[in-house]
């Protein structure tokens, strides 16, 4: 009787890294911050593949670069899948100017409420009081996360989903764009989208 030839199993589809374009505000921690949770969710699995730029403090400059290193990915024939811009409230004149902008160019631009210190405070403690902003670097201080603006190379990124928890009960209307209460983050939306899940606002 002919035997026949074993078929081998099958593998199962590679996964193709979602391109998501990240450029913030903060020039130091921030885009620490993007490269060690991109890191971190990557080893559990999730396949983004991000690029991160640092631009300063102005919101509507973030929004412009973003929309610059957009454009320029097509040009090249690598274009992202999703464009993200962090910024803060603080006390920027600029802010509504970047909002409606990010809107008219599809970038979802995540707004952290006073700064982006409240999300990196929710790795590391359920509190939600509305803090300064010199409290909170205060804070992050003592808590261990940040000193003089670097990120500690310990940082808690397992407590992100968490942080992500926190977020959502603080500001239940998050979205792109948004504006939330102090304090707040959008911050899981850049989670999700990292972890390639659909988001609100998309």
């Amino acid at each position: 009787m002919e035997r026949r030839p074993r078929r081998r199993p099958s593998r199962p589809a590679r996964q193709l890294a979602r391109r998501i374009l990240v450029v913030t505000e903060g020039t130091r921690t921030e885009p620490q911050y993007v490269e060690g949770l991109n890191k971190y969710l990557r080893s559990k699995g999730a396949t983004a593949c991000v690029k991160s730029f640092a631009v300063g403090k102005d919101p509507l400059k973030v929004v412009q670069k973003c929309i610059v290193e957009r454009d320029e990915a097509v040009r090249n024939g690598k274009r992202f899948d999703d464009c993200v811009c962090l910024v803060d409230v603080d006390e920027h004149h600029a802010l509504s100017a970047a909002i409606s902008l990010a809107e008219q160019e599809e970038i979802q631009l995540l707004v952290s409420n006073l700064k982006f210190e409240v999300w990196l405070r929710w790795h590391a403690e359920r509190k939600r009081a509305p803090l300064t902003s010199n409290q909170l670097d205060e804070l992050v201080t003592k808590l261990g996360l940040v000193k003089k603006k670097i990120l500690s190379p310990t940082f808690p990124f397992d407590g992100v989903h968490d942080a992500c928890a926190l977020a959502r009960t603080s500001d239940p209307d998050m979205r792109p764009g948004r504006k939330g209460p102090n304090p707040s983050s959008a911050m899981p939306i850049l989670v999700d989208l990292l972890q390639g899940n659909q988001t609100q606002g998309n």
